[in-house]
């Protein structure tokens, strides 16, 4: 092994140790927010780490925190069936359960164990985590999550490439532009919607994060991103009108109307740089319909979404199996999580995946940032995505879960505290 790498190995283990010792000895308590954002922004981590160790990268996400998670799980013993006595993780696990008995009637050549690798790898494992370490401590704060995120945006813009793949589009080496889209825009969402996130981390959030997402003219993410915000904002508005009638936005009406002019100014200003910046990008199928209707590459994507809904039809009930209509069966996937699930799953499949979906949803219904970020994520699968590549909302979902309310008398004050401590700096 290089000595160099060595060395990096044994400093980490020393870093891991100290935390250790700090967690034990000081009786310090963990922060969500630092696995969580470890986990989704990951990759600005495995681009350093593939530098000097090529291979498979996932091991140290899998590897890495499993110190302070163990700790915390063994430091205040709680039973295993008391911390997992939740709906929506067994929802889950079902799932995943009929998923593992696809593969009885799924070909030969199926990829689709590769799949599910990559889900639990990254999403439920992560997720697992995350979870675990807030049961016991109480404390996440989207203003460290937001942190990881700028780190991953600053590392996009600085160390991405225009690959002749992807003709001007930035992408990290060896990465996808889609992928990179996502994550940036995970983080200007948080910027957005989490609380007490000081203004001096939340403005360079939004800030870089926007620009690292343009930069790589991924328009699913985008489109993602802009339904997913605008929905819960409408939807927040709608409840604060019902609940005090139009007195709250008279307060913030003069605000409104200098913000609308100034960007009516900035518009007029630059109609013609912005009008020649939208022409030259791959963004303009999101204003010109004929524009979209003669895009080869969502002509591609309407040909294999229609190919999978045949699939469906063929086979309604049980599908063909996990990794029946992706590579390496087929040359591409349908760019469709539901149209992929129920051609390879049929509706029983379908039918867990979105009771578990629901279940997830209607948890975060009245945390704003998760359900912004859950609504974002899954709508990116639906746009562009695939069953295993697209880890995020399923990530997301077991955080999510950790404010499921207990149903027992004295859960009332850990509820409470959930709430609490979820905003937090």
């Amino acid at each position: 092994m290089n000595p160099e790498v060595l060395l990096l190995l044994i400093l980490a283990v020393i870093m891991l140790v100290f935390a250790a010792q700090c967690v034990l000895q000081l009786g310090l308590k963990v922060d969500a927010g630092f696995v969580l954002g470890y986990s989704v922004f990951f990759d600005a981590f495995g681009f350093f780490f593939r530098q000097f160790i090529p291979g498979y990268t996932l091991i140290l996400l899998v590897v890495a925190p499993i110190l302070i998670v163990l700790i915390a799980f063994f430091q205040k013993p709680t039973r295993a069936l008391d911390l997992f006595s939740n709906g929506g993780i067994w929802l889950w696990a079902a799932f995943f359960a009929y998923v593992m008995l696809s593969f009885s009637w799924a070909s030969v050549a199926s990829a689709g164990l590769s799949q599910e690798m990559m889900l639990i790898a990254r999403a439920v494992i992560p997720g697992i985590y995350t979870y675990i370490v807030y049961k016991k401590y109480y404390r996440l704060s989207w203003t460290i999550v937001a942190i990881f995120g700028l780190i991953y945006a600053v590392i996009h813009l600085t160390f991405g490439i225009y690959p002749d793949e992807y003709p001007g589009r930035l992408t990290l080496p060896g990465d996808n532009p889609i992928f990179n889209a996502r994550l940036s825009l995970i983080a200007v969402t948080i910027a957005l919607w989490g609380r007490k996130i000081p203004w001096y981390v939340r403005i360079p959030v939004i800030g870089v994060g926007l620009y690292s997402a343009l930069a790589t003219q991924s328009r699913g993410p985008v489109a993602a991103f802009l339904i997913a915000t605008l929905s819960v904002a409408l939807l927040h508005l709608w409840k604060l009108y019902r609940k005090a009638g139009i007195q709250p936005f008279k307060r913030y009406l003069p605000l409104g109307i200098v913000v609308v002019v100034l960007m009516g100014t900035a518009v007029a200003l630059f109609t013609g740089p912005l009008q020649d910046a939208v022409a030259g990008s791959r963004f303009t199928v999101l204003f010109s319909a004929n524009q979209l209707q003669g895009d080869d590459n969502f002509l591609g994507r309407v040909d294999l979404q229609m190919k999978a809904i045949d699939e469906f039809q063929q086979h309604p009930f049980f599908g063909l199996g996990i990794g029946g209509i992706t590579p390496p069966v087929k040359s591409e996937f349908p760019h469709n999580i539901l149209l992929e699930l129920g051609s390879e799953l049929g509706i029983m499949g379908l039918f867990l995946w979105l009771l578990a979906l629901l279940y997830t949803l209607w948890t975060v219904r009245k945390q704003g940032v998760l359900l912004v970020l859950l609504l974002q994520t899954v709508g990116c699968a639906m746009i562009s995505g695939d069953f295993g590549y697209n880890f995020e909302y399923m990530l997301l979902a077991f955080v999510a879960l950790v404010f499921v309310p207990k149903r027992r008398k004295e859960g009332g004050g850990r509820r409470e505290k959930n709430s609490i401590s979820l905003n937090r700096a």
